[in-house]
């Protein structure tokens, strides 16, 4: 997959070369081979699945050793886990807090929605957040798409500047995450990038049935007032506390303090402590 050093930034590889002026003298030159526009090196789903981990398993925050172990990694400076980590933050799903790893507000409303909207929205912002994927929604809006030979070129052009051996990855990752992100939701299929709409089909159904419009209210309350009880509320502090078992049921400690561990952790990030 041509993955970067770990020790190197993940958008760019350096590579020291030496030469010889006119004069005949030595002089040292670094060369950069960099992206011009950057783009991850796995796709939104795969990147969803970090934060997931860390909700889940970590209970909101997770050290670099404890997210390698719990996907699967066997070090830290393994460069698909750095580049895994690395299309997370890119794609606006995680952070660094302190030490840890944790999930952004982004991605919490993709893992733990309280709205029905809240996933399909993040996810399409996740999208636009790379900046090669905004790039060829913008060039591309309301058009044709090229295919994977025209983007091939696309990509080579000094406009992208993608490097030649990254090009076939850029695209698999841009088209899954497109489809991942609802991007070719409407058109049917991968020909055309259209931002995907929220609540579109449920407005005209109640809008062409009187008896449904006066029916439907009294069964929907219920539904939207955890919306008003959570109102202003971080949805990283509403995901865990939907994770408490029902009240009566017996907790292990063990369980009990890790969670109020992560909330400990969570509020602190939250609210951050002014500085001295």
């Amino acid at each position: 997959m041509g993955l970067p050093s770990p020790s190197l930034p993940m958008e760019a590889e350096a590579m020291s070369v030496t030469y010889k002026t006119k004069e005949g003298a030595t002089e040292e030159a670094t060369k950069r081979q960099r992206s011009g526009t950057t783009s991850p090196y796995f796709d939104l789903d795969s990147s969803v699945k970090v934060a997931e981990v860390i909700h889940s398993t970590g209970g909101g925050f997770a050290t670099a050793d404890q997210l390698a172990a719990w996907l699967s990694y066997k070090t830290t400076k393994s460069g698909t886990f750095l580049t895994r980590v690395g299309a997370a933050k890119q794609f606006g799903l995680i952070v660094s807090n302190g030490k840890h790893l944790v999930p952004t507000e982004r991605a919490m409303k993709i893992i733990a929605p309280v709205m029905p909207d809240d996933a399909a929205k993040a996810k399409a912002e996740a999208f636009l957040e790379i900046q090669l994927f905004a790039k060829v929604y913008e060039q591309f809006r309301g058009t044709q798409l090229p295919g994977d030979p025209g983007l091939k070129n696309l990509f080579k052009t000094p406009a992208y500047s993608i490097l030649p051996d990254r090009v076939d990855q850029a695209i698999r990752v841009f088209r899954a995450s497109a489809e991942q992100a609802g991007f070719f939701l409407t058109a049917g299929d991968q020909s055309r990038l259209i931002q995907p709409t929220f609540n579109g089909g449920n407005t005209p159904t109640a809008a062409t049935s009187p008896v449904e419009v006066t029916e439907k209210p009294a069964p929907e309350k219920p539904k939207q007032q955890p919306a008003h009880d959570t109102a202003g509320v971080h949805s990283a502090i509403v995901g865990l506390l939907r994770e408490l078992p029902p009240p009566g049921t017996e907790w292990p400690a063990a369980k009990k303090q890790r969670f109020l561990s992560a909330f400990q952790a969570t509020i602190d990030f939250i609210y951050p402590e002014e500085s001295s």
